[in-house]
């Protein structure tokens, strides 16, 4: 008995799975037709679509140009916030104040000065400082 209620819901959830794809091929079907009476009215939609594809194209086109000022405007910007960040250190190396180039240069001229001579030395720091 329960083999022959399973074949039965099988063959009933067959039945709704045809039911359903028969609805939706009806469905598809009558967006086809509308879609396609919609483009053949009197030949007005051909001039709207073009109308409305220039103003979009318009918009398009303001809109990028907007952003590429604004991209500009912003390279600009990057660019002189680097320039102004390069200055300063800049200024730390020739005063002597940068960390980050002192601490190399001590490790290098302790080097020059246990395995070189030391007027090596001597003409290194001349140079630097």
């Amino acid at each position: 008995m329960p083999v022959h209620r399973d074949r039965e819901k099988k063959e009933s959830v067959a039945e709704e799975m045809e039911v359903e794809e028969q609805e939706h091929e009806a469905s598809s079907s009558d967006e086809e037709e509308s879609d396609t009476s919609s483009v053949s009215e009197d030949g007005d939609t051909s001039e709207m679509d073009e109308e409305d594809c220039e103003r979009r194209r318009t918009e398009c086109l303001d809109e990028m140009s907007n952003l590429e000022k604004h991209f500009n405007n912003l390279k600009h910007q990057l660019y002189r916030e680097r320039l102004s960040q390069v200055n300063c250190k800049l200024a730390e190396v020739e005063v002597g104040r940068a960390a980050e180039y002192l601490d190399p240069l001590a490790v290098l001229l302790e080097n020059i000065s246990t395995n070189g001579s030391p007027t090596q030395a001597t003409w290194l720091e001349s140079i630097i400082f």
